[in-house]
């Protein structure tokens, strides 16, 4: 079985934690909405192509990008888009691109990695006769793991003492992955289900407020608010 963090910094690709930190472990489902998940988790593909330096941003704008090399195909069909709209010398938004990420596709795809790696396994069950498929995490604590990861990133930039974070979007330290993770967190207002508890009320409010700093944490923020206002 693979280790759980597997990737850069001890983690795993951030459109596979949310799925992990979102999925009860208990029943193999999300108990979280369905709408604010798929645009944190198409926020996460974004997020991670900023961390690899594959495409620059500039408040609501993405001001320019670069292929990378091994991709998996919700990340090539981002890069496809922007090399096309490259073609015509269009600067295309955060908001655009992700609304043009196949969002049940995409999660399709991630948990697809994952039961391939062992870190999700599938078993059949049945709620009143009614059956579906239940990802269980491998170990059943993996959501939790990551949660206080988090939480300890936040913890030491600051931000999740009433801080500020520093740098919380660089790539350059171990932290600015997870703060980055954070913001789309809170930007998709799933920090009080990831963060349960008074005992948490700190980082969430740090959680919140990295939604402020981070371009992609606040495109995810602006196109939940869309979804709200248009009823989903």
């Amino acid at each position: 079985m693979a280790p759980l963090d597997s990737g850069p910094h001890g983690r795993r690709p951030m459109p596979e934690e949310l799925v992990l930190l979102c999925t009860d472990p208990a029943h193999g489902r999300m108990p979280v909405p369905a709408a604010a998940f798929y645009r944190a988790l198409t926020g996460g593909v974004l997020a991670e192509l900023v961390l690899a330096g594959a495409v620059a941003v500039e408040d609501r704008r993405i001001t320019g990008f670069r292929p990378l090399g091994a991709q998996d195909e919700i990340t090539a069909g981002v890069l496809d888009r922007l090399a096309e709209a490259g073609k015509w010398k269009h600067r295309l938004g955060l908001d655009h691109v992700m609304r043009q990420i196949p969002r049940r596709e995409a999660l399709g795809h991630f948990r697809e990695r994952l039961v391939a790696e062992g870190v999700l396994t599938v078993e059949r069950r049945r709620v009143l006769l009614v059956p579906y498929r239940a990802h269980l995490p491998v170990p059943a604590t993996a959501g939790q793991e990551i949660a206080d990861r988090i939480a300890r990133a936040l913890g030491r930039t600051g931000a999740g003492t009433g801080g500020t974070a520093a740098s919380p979007g660089g790539a350059g330290g171990p932290d600015g992955p997870d703060l980055q993770l954070a913001g789309l967190i809170g930007a998709a207002r799933l920090d009080r289900r990831i963060f349960p508890g008074p005992e948490n009320t700190e980082v969430r409010k740090a959680a919140r407020r990295l939604v402020k700093e981070l371009p992609v944490a606040r495109a995810v923020r602006r196109l939940v608010d869309a979804d709200n206002a248009s009823g989903g």
